[in-house]
């Protein structure tokens, strides 16, 4: 092979869960597993092993040295490797730069006295040690159904501690750990609040198993002393309510840190080899590397349970002093993303910056960790309200094929597909997140409302205070008195969206002024495109048709398509006659097209199963 090319033969690495097969139907007959030093690669497996013991490593990494394997000896120009990493995407060379510097990290190798990986200056790289491949030993059918579930699903409980349930440690520490598997497709994570239904103290390991679905539980209790903590840790494989280890660990208050990525590594030690037979072992972490800065990250997760705008704002003060001491830790960046972008949203603090500081908080993150499955997640409405919801639907179409056990992924799909118009894909979606956690939250009550099906908004509003939605879906189905009733409890969170829930009470209180006055102090203001909508819904039921279509304009030019409401919507209506609605109309049908167009270019109906 020339040097710095790529041959067909390469685009197996575009999937990251299984080789691609040839057009005849045959697997390629290239290498399936390589030696080099004390390492050992199983392509198949998507296993990295040293001495026989598992190596963590991203998805994408793991495609990277997979790919430098197959070329030993060769120079691989960094444009090869971004089209053949990310052959859908832009990223930038950084992206290489920061792969390498990961595997280099797993590999204990270094740029300056390479053994494996030399970098050749403003070109690219070189796998330089002696390679031994080993091919498959015959050509096997490439089968087109899907595979069995093999995702390891696993609950860590909140931890017990002897300074009480207000102890930061109780929660944060345990969504910590299971937040740092999530990353990993071979583990499908529940979230560790789902664990609240359960009496803290007693509860059936059988029972948990049989209501939430998990193979395995971690406990784990904290003692503290001093300047030194003792955690005792057990992990319980629920339906048979043993214990498969139990483990003391005596730490330093200091070395807390180190304990997250001991016990993240002793939990794939122990679950994952031998486990997984599809290729999906591929692993991902993004490890604390500083004690202060993980203290910081997990007081700030703590905050996030109740996510009142004061906790938030405290939250994001302290991802903040996180990435300051630790610069390095992708998830803090992703979360401190979150947090300003909740900010943002509900317009705790005024003025523009914070979308922008949300912005750039999520792309530090994607520089550090390309694959974490939660700044993606997270990035994903941001990204849609930005007017972009066709690149965030093809980011996590992409994304899912390497983590196809997330269903915070497929969450995330649910709101992007939404927003391109693509109902029926929003559907399957959130059907694909709920076979993986049938207690997932997704936003799919706002699709079945676009879908005119108000009984099923009701059912999946994922909101337990509410706000919105499910007031609004009363409303629509005439029960106002009902709808009436839940606004009155509502009253102290008016503040968080005030034109959505003054208008609404005034089109209750049959007060059309009030309720004109609230929508148009909205409109010069800004606002995410789907609030817009629901905005100009209300403005053409208080027959204002005029502003009702200013605000669905501002809806359809920041990116959001709701053709199927605006068509049979009842409220909107009023609208049809208007030549301004039908121009939207047919701006937000050429859209959707577009949104489909994509959504099969990146292979949306496979993945979905919603051909």
């Amino acid at each position: 092979m020339a040097s710095g090319s790529l041959n067909e033969n390469s685009l197996f690495f575009q999937r990251s869960q299984s080789p691609v097969p040839e057009r005849n139907g045959v697997i390629r007959d290239a290498p399936t597993q390589y030696s080099f030093g004390p390492f050992h690669l199983d392509r198949d497996e998507r296993l990295l092993t040293r001495d026989g013991i598992a190596v963590p490593l991203a998805p994408r990494c793991f495609d990277l040295l997979a790919l430098l394997l197959q070329h030993a000896g060769h120079l691989l120009e960094k444009d090869a490797i971004i089209q053949t990493l990310w052959p859908d995407t832009f990223v930038e060379e950084a992206n290489v730069s920061n792969l390498v510097g990961q595997l280099r990290k797993a590999l204990d190798d270094s740029p300056r006295a390479p053994q494996f990986i030399q970098t050749v200056s403003k070109r690219g790289y070189r796998f330089v040690a002696p390679v031994q491949g080993v091919a498959p030993a015959r050509t096997t059918p490439v089968s087109t159904e899907k595979s069995e579930r093999t995702a390891i699903r696993i609950i860590a409980f909140p931890f017990r501690t002897d300074s009480g349930d207000g102890d930061y440690l109780a929660h944060s520490l345990p969504d910590a750990i299971t937040s740092a598997l999530a990353e990993w497709n071979a583990f499908t994570v529940r979230p560790t609040q789902s664990a609240a239904r359960f009496d803290a103290a007693r509860w059936d390991p059988k029972v948990v198993a049989n209501e939430l679905d998990v193979d395995v539980i971690l406990t784990g209790t904290v003692a503290h002393c001093g300047e030194r903590l003792q955690i005792t840790t057990q992990l319980i494989d629920a339906s048979a309510g043993t214990v498969v280890w139990s483990k003391v660990w005596d730490v330093a208050r200091h070395d807390l840190f180190q304990f997250h990525n001991g016990i993240v590594q002793l939990l794939v030690r122990s679950l994952v080899r031998g486990v997984q037979k599809d290729g999906r072992a591929s692993m991902a972490i993004s490890a604390p590397g500083n004690a202060d800065a993980y203290e910081l990250y997990l007081r700030a997760n703590h905050l996030m349970l109740r996510r009142t705008p004061e906790n938030v704002a405290l939250a994001r003060d302290l991802y903040l002093a996180c990435t300051e001491k630790d610069p390095e830790y992708a998830p803090a960046w992703a979360r401190l993303g979150r947090c300003y972008r909740f900010l943002d949203k509900f317009r705790v603090e005024p003025g523009g910056r914070l979308r922008n500081a949300a912005a750039a908080a999520f792309q530090r993150a994607f520089v550090l960790n390309p694959e974490l499955a939660i700044a993606h997640s997270a990035y994903t409405p941001l990204e849609a309200d930005a007017g972009y919801a066709i690149e965030a639907m093809v980011r996590l179409l992409r994304v899912v094929r390497a983590n196809e056990n997330n269903p915070e992924l497929f969450a995330g799909l649910v709101h992007a597909c939404r927003y391109c118009g693509q109902l029926d894909a929003s559907l399957a979606a959130h059907r694909r997140a709920l076979a993986l956690d049938r207690n997932v939250v997704t936003s799919v009550a706002h699709t079945y409302f676009l879908l005119g099906d108000y009984e099923k908004t009701l059912c999946w509003y994922g909101n337990p205070a509410g706000l919105y939605l499910d007031a609004l879906a009363l409303a629509c189905m005439d029960r106002l008195k009902e709808c009436s009733a839940l606004l009155w409890t509502r009253r102290s969170s008016f503040s968080m969206e005030p034109a959505l829930m003054n208008s609404l009470q005034a089109y209750l209180d049959s007060d059309r002024a009030k309720g004109i006055a609230a929508l148009s102090a909205q409109f010069d203001e800004q606002g995410d495109p789907e609030i817009r909508f629901y905005l100009a819904r209300q403005a053409a039921r208080f027959e204002d048709l005029e502003l009702a279509c200013k605000l669905l304009s501002q809806s359809v030019e920041q990116g959001y398509s709701s053709s199927a409401a605006m068509t049979h919507d009842s409220w909107l209506q009023p609208l049809h006659g208007s030549s301004k609605f039908k121009h939207l109309l047919s701006r937000t049908k050429d859209r959707e097209r577009e949104a489909r167009l994509a959504f099969e270019e990146a292979g949306g109906p496979q993945l979905l199963g919603c051909e």
